[in-house]
């Protein structure tokens, strides 16, 4: 018999287990139920682990619109003290802006997970100290519980370029009347003391 983890399921999500093999367990009464939230109950995770898989739309931006959508498994293993390990694949896309010309454009995520997450109760249980290369995949989750869907899409907002481009040779937009460059020209010209505005005096510094 199939032992449930008391989840409660965001809408749209999909959620079944897998055994020890990755051979999926799912059939139609596995099929998570509908609700507003996922929340796993720390205490609800068997000692062995819990696998999750998991399919869903989400606003990534919050922005109010559903445009980012994500497949997932998730391995969660108790590490004591609190301490659990997560490990699986993220595959998503998202609807990002070109940092150019402002073009909307689908980015696709294809993440590696392999993070510990700590109590942050725990920060308080011993002395400051300085983060090393091997605790930088670490996380802290506050209470008893934790929400799958809200760790990924944490990892998906890591995993979002800090300077979107929706292609690296992007013309961008012209910066006197704003024309986007790679579909059309201008007669303006481009890094003319006009390009800088209030910095064109800082431009002239710089060559001197």
């Amino acid at each position: 018999m199939q032992k449930q983890c008391g989840c409660d399921v965001l809408r749209q999500t999909t959620v079944f287990f897998l055994d020890k093999t990755w051979l999926s367990l799912y059939n139609s009464n596995l099929t998570a139920p509908v609700k507003k939230e996922m929340a796993i109950k720390i205490n609800d995770i068997p000692p062995e682990g819990l696998t999750l898989e998991l399919s869903q739309k989400l606003d990534l931006f919050e922005k109010g619109t559903d445009l980012a959508e994500f497949k997932a498994i998730l391995r969660v293993k108790p590490e004591g003290r609190g301490i659990l390990h997560f490990s699986g694949r993220i595959q998503a896309i998202a609807i990002l802006e070109c940092s150019r010309c402002l073009t909307s454009f689908p980015y696709n995520m294809d993440i590696d997970l392999n993070v510990d997450l700590v109590p942050v109760k725990s920060l308080a249980a011993g002395p400051e100290h300085e983060l090393v290369s091997g605790e930088l995949d670490i996380e802290f989750y506050p209470g008893d519980e934790i929400d799958p869907v809200e760790f990924i899409k944490e990892q998906m907002l890591i995993a979002v370029p800090f300077v979107p481009l929706h292609n690296t040779a992007c013309k961008g937009l012209c910066s006197v009347c704003g024309t986007d460059l790679n579909k059309a020209q201008c007669a303006h010209q481009r890094n003319g003391p006009e390009d800088f505005g209030s910095f064109a005096a800082l431009k002239d510094l710089l060559k001197k």
